[in-house]
């Protein structure tokens, strides 16, 4: 996190250096806000609606509330924004088990398949290329190309697991073999449990079919909110570059970032879409900046309320370098 931090930090000064913090203040000064509150609105109905999502995929003999399941959702999403290593995944887990009695490993299994489903985004990214006009830089390329990769190994993993399950042990066991072996029952067990879960696809096609619809709505809710934002500022930008573009900063988050994606969101705005769509580096700054602070006031406030209802300790738990997973 320390690391993070500091590389966010240099980012960030870097951001700076490039734009005239002057001239950001004075396009955000003349924003609309009734429209701003709107985008927000959306932001937040795209996190409800990967809840239903996750929701879906539970087994409906054990799975909690939907409210609930929506509370640890926020949790796990303010988490991860903190601590940009994926610990939100572990906390939403931990609190399955501790509030509703699913195994840790049987509550990672099924999030693992839920956030899977997320980098299905890059083939709507990319199946919208053929109808937009950009301009596609070397940065572009990369990012692209590494959330490529991600949604392939993903994607493949889980229909690896659906077809054939000794295949997809193996490989999960070789690209574990580095744990210690008193890990060794654990990651077996996991392998197990994640196994298991694949079986609902094969016996409720129409679940795989509901996640698929839902990861759809929730990307065009997350274009929706952006585009707003860009409406907020007087830009009227196409709403499908906007879904692009924030389709891919989006996805991006998979990647290493710094705590709350400082200074990495900035430079993604400026590579994609003043680079990429030609809109000027002021601008895209002007978005991003206002997005970025609103974005985690609300990711802040969403997860701190849901913290104090459903799972007071563990923030306190993670930062103190408990083992949750034996909890």
């Amino acid at each position: 996190m320390i690391l993070g931090l500091i590389l966010g930090i240099l980012l960030i000064v870097l951001w700076l250096r490039m734009v005239d913090p002057s001239e950001l203040w004075q396009a955000i000064r003349g924003v609309d806000i009734s429209t701003l509150i709107l985008a927000l609105a959306f932001y937040l109905l795209a996190y409800f609606v990967r809840s239903i999502r996750w929701h879906l995929l539970m087994d409906s003999a054990t799975r909690p509330t939907l409210l609930k399941v929506w509370s640890y959702s926020l949790i796990g999403n303010m988490i991860n924004y903190l601590i940009p290593i994926r610990a939100g995944e572990v906390a939403k887990a931990w609190l399955l088990k501790k509030q509703d009695n699913i195994p840790m490993s049987s509550g990672l299994s099924v999030i693992f398949i839920d956030k899977s489903f997320d980098t299905f985004g890059i083939f709507l990214a990319l199946a919208l290329l053929p109808f937009l006009t950009l301009k596609l830089n070397t940065a572009m390329y990369i990012l692209m190309g590494g959330l490529a990769l991600v949604f392939v190994l993903s994607v493949g993993l889980v229909l690896l697991a659906m077809f054939n399950q000794q295949k997809v042990i193996q490989v999960l066991r070789k690209l574990f073999f580095w744990l210690p072996k008193r890990f060794h029952a654990k990651r077996d067990e996991f392998i197990r449990l994640f196994i298991g879960g694949m079986d609902l696809f094969r016996s409720q096609p129409l679940k795989l079919l509901g996640a698929l619809g839902f990861t759809i709505l929730g990307v065009i809710l997350d274009g929706l909110y952006f585009w707003l934002i860009f409406r907020a500022f007087g830009m009227a930008y196409p709403f499908a570059m906007v879904l692009f573009g924030y389709t891919l900063i989006n996805l991006s988050y998979a990647l290493p970032q710094p705590p709350a994606q400082l200074g990495s969101n900035q430079w993604m705005m400026i590579i994609i879409f003043s680079l990429g769509f030609g809109l000027t580096k002021a601008s895209a700054s002007a978005v991003m900046a206002l997005a970025h602070v609103l974005t985690a006031v609300l990711i802040t406030l969403s997860g701190g309320i849901a913290l104090s209802i459903t799972g007071s300790q563990i923030l306190k738990k993670i930062f103190t370098g408990e083992n949750l997973y034996d909890q």
